[in-house]
């Protein structure tokens, strides 16, 4: 399978933002990828992260940018993994990454974990779900994550035991914690899960008032990075074999050995 992960700077122009990931998209799909990755919140980011922000900027499952992203799912015949975007449903406010084919909406996962570090926090913003989710897609299950998720081993393992071989994370992981925790939280998840593990972070932008950490990547199950981007705005491509997951697995049954009766004390 060929992934293409691809790596943008969102602010608070829509439009622009918008029309950046399907430029980038297009480049991705030239290069022969099947799977397509966009960041956490790549078609509208707040700067200050208000609420009434996202609300306007909000969308559902029919909203301008999942019809655009299907469209070009149609065309080219590609699976997106749509980062996240800001989902109305009713008065309630999702983080909410979709997954796109040119048969529709495979499925979509609402951000569990809500970020708060210093002067943020999400729950001011969103409602968090409550479900883990777990794709067939080009003959392979692949479970979703968003950003703050990495930092909760519980709902990569569960996925995990749903049958996921690859583990997604879109996100817009900041520069400071990101370049103590990113690459460490990413490997772990790929190794303890023996999955690939596909990453999507937002790009670094000078100036920004919020600096993210860029390097999105990608890591098979034995914990090797297969393909790494640096800070800025761009793409990465790679194969990988998913058949890689069952012999990891087959050698090291970490899933089947697990101990699921050990009781605190």
């Amino acid at each position: 399978m060929k992934v293409g992960i691809i790596q943008i700077y969102s602010e608070e122009n829509k439009e622009e933002n918008l029309r950046k990931a399907l430029e980038y998209s297009e480049k991705v799909i030239s290069e022969g990828a099947e799977l397509l990755l966009l960041p956490e919140l790549f078609n509208f980011h707040s700067s200050k992260g208000i609420r009434e922000d996202y609300i306007k900027n909000a969308e559902d499952d029919n909203g301008l940018t999942i019809r655009e992203l299907l469209k070009l799912a149609k065309k080219n015949n590609v699976i997106f993994i749509a980062g996240s975007i800001a989902e109305k449903a009713d008065e309630t406010l999702y983080n909410t990454s979709y997954v796109i084919s040119k048969d529709g909406i495979l499925g979509k996962y609402r951000k569990i974990h809500l970020f708060k570090y210093e002067d943020i926090d999400e729950s001011k913003i969103f409602s968090p779900g409550k479900d883990p989710i777990v794709v067939d897609c080009l003959g392979t299950k692949i479970g979703l994550t968003i950003c703050f998720d990495l930092r909760f081993p519980e709902i990569f393992r569960i996925e995990a035991l749903m049958g996921a071989e690859i583990l997604i994370n879109v996100a817009a992981f900041l520069e400071k914690t990101g370049r103590a925790h990113w690459m460490p939280l990413l490997r772990a998840r790929a190794i303890e899960n023996q999955v690939f593990l596909l990453a999507a972070n937002q790009s670094y932008h000078e100036g920004a008032q919020r600096r993210y950490y860029g390097h999105s990547c990608i890591i098979d199950p034995w914990g090797r990075c297969l393909a790494r981007a640096n800070e800025k705005e761009g793409f990465l491509i790679a194969d990988i074999d998913i058949g890689m997951v069952e012999n990891i697995r087959s050698k090291m049954p970490l899933l089947k050995l697990m101990a699921f009766d050990i009781k605190k004390r």
